[in-house]
């Protein structure tokens, strides 16, 4: 008999109590700073995250975010062996900015106790963590794993997510973003650089602002777009470690779409190291809620 679970890390911005509740099984992401190694969610909140990282600018010390190791994926998979599950659903951070998915997709191979499906979310944060909570949504429906990747990709459709940060320094530090290379590559304007997700889940500049206000008009002109189609749309407003201007963010978007529910959610440590303090963002696609079928809601 096929038992499905579902398996990520804490980039995908699920905490442990909401993994629990939901019957994922989460692993939080290494973070780096110099020599030493935390974990996210674990021993290393978003808060205090970013107030090592200001602390470390006066030591040049940039933090990274390491892959998560196989030998944590090995014993992750054991002890869901000893539960008695049969596959597993492992959802990972965008192949544009994390190799994870295709040393998994390697690594699997190795693994012979239990069927290990890697599935690139081609993208972070929210945008992941509901292809996540989709998944174990129709697994706890009896979904097979094929039905699930039907519907994930349904959803990995219709996500987008664009940010605008105080500087390009730390993507090209971490070699995320390298707008100097590279067939229809732009150069750098003066202001605060955009950066946004493509379809493919590669990150891209994608030009410049000199006013917070100009980003944000712009993302909610973007985010007017998908709004006009027929299908509900989940719309969050990230921050990284920025309180007062997420409420200026959430205001300016309540005010020019009044019916639409818009969360909030801080950016975390294993995407803070791509993007640094300062930056704000929004994502938004397709409710992961309208996906399940409504005779099992």
């Amino acid at each position: 008999m096929t038992k499905i679970a579902v398996m990520t890390d804490t980039s995908a911005g699920i905490d442990f109590v909401e993994a629990e509740q939901r019957h994922i099984t989460l692993l939080p992401a290494p973070i780096m700073f110099g020599n030493r190694q935390y974990h996210e969610y674990q021993d290393l909140s978003t808060a205090d995250y970013y107030r090592l990282m200001r602390l470390a600018k006066t030591k040049k010390v940039v933090p990274t975010a390491p892959q998560l190791s196989m030998k944590t994926i090995q014993a992750a998979c054991d002890d869901l062996v000893k539960q008695g599950y049969t596959d597993v659903i492992v959802v990972g951070p965008s192949l544009g900015i994390s190799g994870f998915v295709n040393t998994l997709a390697a690594f699997a191979e190795s693994i012979d106790a239990i069927h290990v499906w890697p599935w690139d979310s081609r993208g972070i944060l929210t945008v992941m963590g509901d292809q996540v909570r989709l998944a174990a949504e129709l697994v706890n429906r009896g979904a097979t794993v094929q039905g699930v990747f039907e519907q994930m990709t349904a959803l990995r459709q219709t996500i987008h997510s664009i940010f605008v940060v105080d500087s390009i320094k730390p993507l090209l530090k971490t070699g995320e973003v390298n707008p100097s290379h590279g067939p229809g590559s732009t150069p750098l304007h003066a202001g605060k650089p955009i950066l946004s997700f493509e379809p493919s889940g590669k990150m891209r500049y994608a030009g410049s602002t000199l006013r917070w206000r100009g980003a944000r008009g712009d993302f909610l002109d973007d985010l007017a777009d998908d709004l006009a189609a027929t299908v509900p749309v989940k719309a969050t407003i990230l921050n990284a470690d920025q309180p007062e201007a997420t409420q200026r963010w959430l205001a300016a978007a309540q005010e020019r779409f009044p019916t639409v529910k818009f969360d909030v959610a801080l950016i975390g440590p294993s995407f803070g190291v791509h993007v640094g303090d300062g930056a704000m963002g929004m994502a938004w696609s397709q409710d992961f809620q309208s996906l399940i079928p409504s005779n099992e809601k």
